[in-house]
């Protein structure tokens, strides 16, 4: 009996994601992306389902997509190193950083290197400088004491709060890195108010057959840094006995959501 040819074995699996049920849930989808990417014979299918995996915007396509980095053709582990860029997850960048030393492949570790880049920027595009109907400029930074790399926390916590911030007309975020002298000139001459956000990261706890996340967001002016207020979300996912990094990702987003949330009905009272 003839074996399809690796062309139509390849067509067949693009119509199956194509096609894939909406009514599905997406970890299904992933679960299936990540078995593909493990063990199809066709590396070809392999690459696709990598690529696939790294427009999921799934939490969970981040360990399938790292330990594909290890495959045996060049053409997958650029793929999964692509993929993981375009994924951006902080948990990408950890594996990434691990990789990129002992890869010997010249494409597969400057894709490595371009995905590294990418995802070091901060987890978030540049935010957009003010515009003429800016009324709040928002400085942001991120305390980590979770235990956990910075690689890991940073960007996923300031990507959270900026994109939260910019959903409001009328809010600009200060870019990372930004000094207080940088911010006065900024600020000087303009009708803006300035605040600072310092969103401190607790040590997620596991108690109970339960995870529990504390984030602990700041509120003071800015550049002046006078203290106006603190707000502490604290979110409790039930079933998580043990440690689960995707999980307490998830209610880190979730935690400073929440406290931006706050922060923009405390302004909107002011």
């Amino acid at each position: 009996m003839r074996r399809p040819s690796p062309a139509l074995v390849l067509l067949l699996v693009t119509l199956v994601l194509s096609l894939w049920p909406t009514r599905l849930l997406a970890n299904q989808r992933t679960s299936y992306l990540a078995a593909q990417l493990k063990s199809n014979e066709d590396y070809r299918v392999r690459t696709q389902a990598a690529l696939a995996l790294g427009a999921s915007g799934d939490d969970a396509a981040a360990k399938p997509l790292c330990d594909a980095l290890a495959d045996s053709n060049a053409s997958v582990k650029v793929a999964a190193a692509a993929a993981l860029g375009k994924l951006g997850k902080p948990s990408g960048l950890a594996c990434l950083q691990r990789a990129e030393p002992r890869e010997r492949t010249p494409a597969v570790k400057a894709q490595i290197k371009k995905s590294i880049a990418a995802l070091s920027s901060g987890g978030a595009a540049a935010p957009p400088p003010p515009g003429a109907d800016t009324k709040y400029y928002v400085a942001i930074e991120i305390s980590n004491k979770s235990g956990r790399p910075e690689s890991e926390i940073e960007p996923l916590v300031r990507a959270a709060m900026q994109a939260k911030i910019l959903s409001r007309a009328g809010y600009a975020v200060a870019p990372k890195g930004e000094t207080v002298v940088q911010g006065k000139k900024i600020l000087k001459g303009k009708k803006m108010q300035g605040f600072y956000l310092l969103a401190t990261v607790e040590p997620a706890i596991y108690q109970n057959g339960n995870l529990t996340q504390v984030v602990r967001v700041s509120m003071w002016t800015y550049p002046a840094k006078a203290l106006q207020g603190e707000f502490a979300p604290k979110l409790t996912q039930s079933g998580t006995p043990t440690k689960d990094v995707q999980s307490e990702n998830v209610l880190m987003k979730m935690c400073v959501e929440n406290a931006v949330e706050t922060f923009h009905k405390i302004v909107a009272s002011l």
